[in-house]
C-alpha cells in the first residue's frame, strides 16, 4: 500500500528504521562476542559442557536489550519500542538460519553469519501491536495509524502528536477495513518500508474464513504449462483472452521495455557529484522506475496465475533450476538471456500457482527437472541427442513430425503429469503406493537379503534341493 507521508512523518519513520537497524546490529554484535568467547574458552582447554552459552532466540535477546537500553541507547524514549523489537526479531531470525545451516538442519544453500547493516541498507520497521479491530484505519479509509512513542521528550513529537498520528495512503483501505471489521481477517503485523523510491505499508493478516472463488469457469481437468523466455508460458489447452491459438502466452518483457530509460538515468547519475541534491533526485527517479517495473510484472503474473489456478483442476509444471540457468548463461556471456530469465520470474509464477490452487481445492503437479521435455518427441517418444536454444522448431527424425519447440515441451509435460497421476492411483504388491521405478507384479516378491551371499536368504526363496538316494 503506497503511503504519502508529510516531511515530519518521513523524518519520524527514518528514525524508526534507524532504531531498528541499531537494535539489529547490537544483537548481532552480542552473538559475535559470544562466539569469540567460546573460541577462547576452547583454546584454554575448557570442556564444551562448561562453555559460556547464550541463547540467540528472540525471547532471550529482547529482555537483554530492555535491561541495557538505557545505557546503550539513552535516546530510546523518542522512538517507539516496536522499532527496537523489530530489529531484535530480524537479527534473531538471521542467527537462527545461520545456526541451522551450520548444523545441516536447513535446506538450500549455506547461510553465513549475519552481517552488520549500514545507512544504505533497506529502511524497514515492523509494528506488531494491533490494538482494536479498526485501530489501524481512519473513518475515511484513507489513513493508516502510525504508532508514536509513549514517553517522547522531543518537542517536535509532543507538540504535533495529532498531526503525526495518521499516514495518508494513495489507495483506499475500504476492502481491508471491511474484512477486519467483520472478523474474517485479523491484522497480525504492519511493516512500513522505503521501497522503490516511496514509502509503502504491507499488512500481515490471518484469514479465518476461506472463500471459494467462482469467478473463473472450470475449463478442463489438467493442463501442461511450459515456461520460457520467448513466450512466458505455453499451454496445452487454449484459454480465450490469455493465449493465442497455439497456447502461447506473450512475454511482456517489462524490464527490457525500460532499458533505454534506465540507461539514460545511469548516464546522468554517473555525471553527478556524490552527495549532491541532483544525485539524490536522480537516484529517487531510478528507484521509482524500478518500482513501476516490479508492480507491472506483479500484476501480469497475478492475472496469469489466477486464471490458471481457477480454470484447471491440475496444473503440471516443470521443476526449473533457475539459479543454474542464470549462472550458466552468465558464464557464456549471454547477459541478455540471463536478464530475460530473471525478468520472467519463473519461481514467482510457481509460488503463486501453488497457494492459489490450494485455496481453490486444486493442485500443482511438478515434473522432475531431468525429464527431457524439450528433446523428446510428444508424438512417438523419440529423444534427440542435441537441441540448442536457437532451435525453435522440433523436427523428429523418426516420425517426421514438425511443431513448435514450446508446444512440444508442453505436451510432454502434460503426458508426464498424466503418468504421475496414474502411478498415484495404482498400487503394487503389499497395497503400497507405486514408486516411479516400480513394476507391478501379480505374485509375491522375494524378501530382501539379510547379508552377503545366497546362504543368508530365506529358505522359502531358495529352490528345492533334490534328496540324494544315500540320504
Amino acid at each position: 500500500m503506497p503511503l504519502d507521508p508529510t516531511p515530519a512523518q518521513e523524518q519520524l519513520l527514518r528514525s524508526y528504521c534507524g532504531a531498528s537497524r541499531f537494535a539489529y546490529n547490537w544483537t548481532v554484535a552480542i552473538a559475535k562476542m559470544n562466539l569469540d568467547t567460546r573460541e577462547e574458552e576452547l583454546r584454554a582447554g575448557i570442556d564444551r559442557a562448561d562453555l559460556t552459552f547464550l541463547s540467540w532466540s528472540e525471547w532471550s535477546m529482547t529482555p537483554l536489550w530492555n535491561s541495557v537500553k538505557d545505557e546503550v541507547a539513552p535516546w530510546h524514549r523518542d522512538v517507539t519500542k516496536h522499532a527496537f523489537r523489530s530489529g531484535v526479531t530480524n537479527a534473531a531470525v538471521a542467527l537462527k538460519n545461520y545456526n541451522e545451516s551450520t548444523k545441516g538442519l536447513r535446506r538450500g544453500l549455506p547461510v553465513g553469519f549475519p552481517n552488520f547493516k549500514n545507512r544504505r541498507s533497506k529502511l524497514s520497521v515492523t509494528f506488531t501491536e494491533t490494538g482494536s479491530k479498526c485501530g489501524w484505519f481512519s473513518e475515511d479509509s484513507r489513513h493508516v495509524r502510525l504508532i508514536l512513542p509513549r514517553f517522547a521528550t522531543d518537542p517536535r513529537i509532543t507538540r504535533r502528536r495529532e498531526q503525526l498520528r495518521r499516514l495518508h495512503t494513495t489507495e483506499s483501505l475500504r476492502r481491508l477495513k471491511k474484512k477486519v471489521t467483520s472478523g474474517e481477517w485479523t491484522i497480525q503485523a504492519v511493516t512500513i518500508s522505503f521501497t522503490s523510491g516511496r514509502w509503502q505499508a504491507s499488512f500481515s493478516v490471518r484469514q479465518f474464513v476461506i472463500p471459494v472463488p467462482n469467478s473463473v469457469r472450470l475449463r478442463g481437468p489438467l493442463v501442461g504449462v511450459d515456461f520460457g523466455v520467448k513466450y512466458l508460458a505455453t499451454l496445452t489447452v487454449t484459454v480465450k483472452g490469455l493465449c493465442d491459438d497455439h497456447g502461447h502466452v506473450e512475454n511482456p518483457g517489462h524490464l527490457d521495455a525500460q532499458l533505454a530509460r534506465l540507461a539514460k538515468l545511469n548516464r546522468q547519475l554517473s555525471r553527478c557529484v556524490k552527495g549532491s541534491k541532483n544525485r539524490a533526485r536522480i537516484v529517487k527517479r531510478r528507484q521509482r522506475l524500478y518500482g513501476r517495473i516490479t508492480r507491472t510484472r506483479d500484476l501480469h503474473q497475478h492475472q496469469l496465475t489466477t486464471i490458471l489456478a481457477g480454470s484447471f483442476e491440475t496444473v503440471v509444471l516443470e521443476d526449473l533450476n533457475v539459479a543454474s540457468m542464470v549462472k550458466k548463461t552468465k558464464k557464456n556471456t549471454a547477459k541478455a538471456l540471463s536478464r530475460s530469465i530473471q525478468d520472467a520470474g519463473f519461481y514467482e509464477l510457481r509460488r503463486q500457482l501453488t497457494y492459489k490452487t490450494e485455496d481453490r481445492g486444486h493442485r500443482v503437479l511438478v515434473v522432475n527437472r531431468f525429464y527431457p521435455s524439450s528433446k523428446m518427441c510428444s508424438h512417438c517418444g523419440e529423444t534427440k541427442a542435441k537441441l540448442t536454444i536457437s532451435d525453435r522448431v522440433f523436427e523428429c527424425s523418426n516420425c517426421g513430425i514438425s511443431l513448435d519447440r514450446d508446444v512440444n515441451a508442453a505436451r510432454n509435460i502434460r503426458d508426464e503429469g498424466n503418468r504421475l497421476l496414474t502411478n498415484e492411483a495404482s498400487t503394487v504388491a503389499g497395497h503400497q503406493p507405486e514408486t516411479l521405478n516400480a513394476v507391478s507384479r501379480d505374485r509375491e516378491t522375494k524378501p530382501p537379503r539379510r547379508g552377503r551371499g545366497d546362504r543368508y536368504q530365506s529358505r522359502t526363496t531358495q529352490p528345492a534341493r533334490e534328496l540324494s538316494p544315500l540320504a
